[in-house]
């Protein structure tokens, strides 16, 4: 075998100094398919690689192979992106295996941030309420669903990146008192990790389908797509940090506004889109 298996013993931060200290390949299997029997290809050779699998929202989930390098050269775009360094102190409620945790996780690692990482399990609402009440974080990092079970309780965070999927425009009323700065963030597994991202002031009266925008890309990534808003298409990717060096279709559609910002409607198959 040409990788070890990470091992997802312990908390997020001793995972990813686990990935980081390890010489050898490594791959990361969500605890959902540890009892599947996956078909999972040899890493390229040369390189130290992350094995990460993609959500496997619209079929079944793959394992994507990615320089390390890349990855870490993502989580440096996503620090300049969320304007993060040193002097911040950050909450993270996520899935350290799957890109976004691992990307965020990596991320404070480099910048020498002070945080927490708490790995996000169903039924656990009353432990991020408790979280982010105690420690009144900087950053919160985190997905829309985790977010919307924390809405109506009394917490504040100065600002909030969020991805994996839109909020619902009708949440930014239960979102903006929550925070003063909001980081709209798309990424993906293939592109390893950040694609863009999108800030607003919690106080700014949302325009229609703001909650859609992701902004423009990040350093060394370009976005093509010739949708509209009334005609959504396809959104092709080619990015530095990615998979693969050449452009590829991301499986998502969308279109760019006037100022060239992306707008993300989702996947493909779950809009009934062909391709």
């Amino acid at each position: 075998m040409s990788y070890r298996i990470t091992s997802l013993e312990g908390s997020g931060k001793e995972i990813v100094r686990r990935i980081m200290a390890a010489d050898e390949n490594q791959l990361l299997i969500p605890p959902k398919y540890e009892e599947s029997e996956l078909e999972i290809s040899s890493p390229p050779k040369g390189d130290k690689y992350i094995g990460l699998f993609s959500s496997g929202t619209t079929g079944t989930a793959k394992c994507i192979w990615n320089k390390y390098d890349n990855l870490i050269l993502n989580a440096q775009l996503s620090a300049q992106a969320f304007e993060v360094d040193a002097r911040h102190f950050l909450l993270m409620m996520a899935l350290p295996w799957h890109v976004a945790g691992l990307s965020w996780l990596l991320m404070a690692e480099l910048m020498n941030c002070e945080y927490v990482f708490i790995t996000t399990k169903k039924g656990d609402h009353e432990l991020w309420t408790r979280t982010v009440q105690d420690l009144n974080p900087d950053y919160l990092f985190t997905v829309p669903a985790v977010l919307r079970a924390l809405y109506d309780e009394e917490w504040y965070a100065g600002n909030i990146v969020f991805g994996g999927y839109p909020i619902r425009f009708e949440e930014y009323p239960k979102l903006s008192p929550r925070c003063f700065t909001m980081y709209q963030a798309y990424g993906q597994t293939e592109a390893g990790g950040l694609i863009s991202c999108y800030k607003r002031r919690s106080t700014k009266i949302p325009s229609p389908k703001e909650n859609l925008c992701h902004g423009f890309p990040v350093s060394g990534a370009t976005i093509e797509c010739d949708g509209t808003s009334s005609d959504p298409k396809p959104i092709l990717l080619k990015s530095q940090t990615a998979f693969k060096n050449s452009t590829y279709d991301t499986s998502d559609i969308g279109y760019k506004d006037s100022e060239g910002r992306i707008y993300v409607l989702g996947r493909k198959e779950e809009i009934g889109m062909q391709s």
